[in-house]
């Protein structure tokens, strides 16, 4: 089956459930999409992709606008800064994949394989 009709697929299955759109339907997700990249709805990812996906895009925009809304004037050490940010995403990474996980099994969605 193509990555598409699973995709519609997915979505479908996730549109019958409780959650809002854009819990299942993230916007940065809509945006990659449509840049060609083909990435699963995040509750069909494995818990390690979405750790790695979420605690790196989290950690780098985080930390950027950190930098520049507040960090460059406190002459703070790159050191600092980029632990930080590092410990900030991972910890946003874990939060978020432990969340998806368990939103995924409370709506016993079907595994990615299986649609």
């Amino acid at each position: 089956m193509s990555y598409q009709s699973k995709l519609e697929k997915a979505q479908a299955e996730l549109a019958q459930t409780d959650m809002r759109e854009a819990n299942y339907n993230p916007p940065i997700f809509v945006l990659l999409r449509k840049l060609g990249l083909k990435i699963r709805p995040v509750h069909y990812n494995t818990f390690i992709k979405n750790f790695a996906f979420l605690a790196t895009f989290f950690g780098l925009i985080w930390g950027l606008l950190m930098w520049f809304t507040t960090w460059s004037t406190e002459r703070l050490p790159i050191f600092n800064v980029v632990g930080t940010s590092i410990f900030s995403g991972l910890l946003f990474g874990l939060i978020m994949s432990l969340y998806y996980r368990k939103s995924a099994a409370k709506h016993k969605l079907s595994k990615w394989e299986d649609l």
